[in-house]
């Protein structure tokens, strides 16, 4: 009875940590639908068109560095588990300020690159003047603001691997409501256009931010009870708190050898990152290249493939936080225990059943969700052959994104760097010129190679796993 207890007990708390991160990420499109709407009513097409590819550029360098959320929330649930065991955690001080001095340094570096980037990236675009002229507004407004943008992803991850979900979601929906709600009054109410979006969304980062911040030193009890009665409230408070931070600077934290492996993981997992976004790119380009109904149909597709991806994600964030604490409180980190072993299989039983559910709901719902997404009987008739790649997709994808999360919490960046390289030019890239020499080069032809690059994901990171060593007993 003991051990059925404690195996439905990993059950629960897997469960529990992914369904407030699943709800947490599938709130996100709507504060993108929110700005659509609201600068949609200002009269000019450009105003929304320059923000919209704005907002996709900046969310497309954030989403490259996210692997300071993915190393953080590794380091952090592993610590987790090393306290659990010995009791010790002022070692987890050091990692947590290494990342976040080193997202500050890259904040900064795209904060002083900005005009190279926003060149670079307007040559990929051809817009009117209205539009690029907002596109630069809203980007030189939002990337000034990139330090406070990354510091958020660590203190997520940070959140994330203690197993702070629910506040995760509490934060990341209160953040949404808080920005909606400045978007439209620095839109309508103090009539700032373009630049009153930016500055919402940049208020808002700095309230999660602080927030975050907050909840992780009232988590870890560096500020005992007594000084934190003692400190005055409202603003005296908050110094208080942000203050305190300089207690955790320690010399060894400090140390350049130090930052060897937090440079090192987030090293591999970007290079992961830039791997995947190149395969998407592609699909994209390549995409628009097969006609204007093809790219009105890959922008469909792209929306359910985001949606799948974001609930998957959910999931995976609660596997990193579980097998990162089991992995913390193994003994022998070179070889998988019994218990990080059962955890592994809860997992990947989990992420089964949340990809089979996810599988249903499309072939159940694609026919009507993609009415809801254009009413053109063209746009109809092309996606409809897409189906079986739509309904196919939750289920192979969810491999790759549970055994992500996996790796994830062994902190083995190289390892899923590797799968990615071997998956993007085998499993994408071959797969393409093989069906396409065999067949034709085509637009479904694009999207059976993504169906390849997620596979191979999957089975590479699947036979490592499989070939780890695993501890007797």
């Amino acid at each position: 009875m003991p051990v059925l207890a404690q195996r439905l007990g990993r059950h629960y708390t897997l469960l529990a940590l992914a369904f407030p991160m699943i709800l947490a990420n599938i709130s996100q499109p709507l504060l993108g639908l929110v700005d659509t709407a609201v600068l949609g009513h200002l009269g000019a097409p450009e105003y929304l068109a320059g923000t919209a590819v704005g907002a996709f550029l900046i969310s497309q360098l954030y989403w490259l560095c996210g692997f300071f959320r993915q190393s953080m929330t590794g380091l952090s649930a592993q610590s987790k588990g090393f306290y659990q065991q010995s009791q010790q955690f002022t070692g987890f001080w050091d990692d947590l300020i290494r990342a976040l001095l080193f997202a500050i340094t890259v904040g900064l570096l795209l904060v002083a690159l900005q005009y190279p980037i926003l060149s670079l990236l307007q040559g990929f675009t051809d817009l009117p003047p209205l539009a690029a002229s907002s596109l630069a507004t809203y980007f030189d407004i939002r990337i000034m603001n990139a330090p406070v943008a990354l510091l958020n992803l660590v203190t997520i991850g940070y959140l994330v691997g203690q197993h702070r979900t629910k506040a995760v979601l509490l934060l990341q929906v209160g953040i949404n409501c808080l920005n909606i709600l400045l978007n439209v009054i620095f839109v309508y109410g103090f009539d700032l256009g373009v630049a009153g979006v930016a500055y919402a969304t940049i208020i808002a980062e700095w309230s999660m931010l602080l927030w975050s911040l907050y909840w992780i030193l009232k988590h870890t009890q560096q500020l005992t009870l007594g000084q934190w009665t003692k400190a005055p409230r409202s603003l005296f408070r908050w110094c208080f708190y942000v203050l305190r931070w300089t207690d955790l600077l320690s010399p060894t934290a400090l140390r350049i050898g130090a930052f060897r492996r937090i440079v090192s993981l987030n090293r591999d997992l970007f290079i992961r990152s830039l791997l995947l976004q190149c395969c998407l790119a592609f699909l994209t380009y390549q995409g628009a290249r097969f006609g204007v109904e093809a790219a009105a149909v890959n922008a469909i597709l792209m929306q359910f493939f985001i949606l799948v991806a974001l609930g998957l994600d959910g999931i995976a964030y609660a596997i990193e936080a579980m097998i990162g604490e089991s992995q913390g409180a193994t003994k022998d980190s070179t070889k998988i225990s019994a218990t990080l072993w059962r955890d592994i299989k809860i997992s990947l039983l989990w992420s089964s059943i949340i990809g089979g559910m996810t599988m249903l709901i499309m072939a159940l719902g694609y026919p009507f969700f993609v009415t809801m997404l254009t009413n053109q009987d063209s746009i109809l008739v092309a996606a409809a052959p897409y189906y079986w790649v739509m309904v196919v997709l939750p289920f192979v994808a969810h491999w790759c994104y549970c055994l992500d999360g996996i790796y994830i919490g062994f902190t083995r960046g190289d390892v899923m760097r590797n799968s990615m390289f071997v998956s993007a030019i085998f499993g994408f890239f071959g797969s393409y010129l093989l069906f396409g020499y065999i067949f034709a080069f085509t637009n479904m032809t694009l999207w059976i190679a993504l169906l390849g690059l997620q596979a191979t994901r999957g089975f590479t990171l699947g036979w490592h796993l499989y070939c780890m060593p695993k501890a007797s007993g």
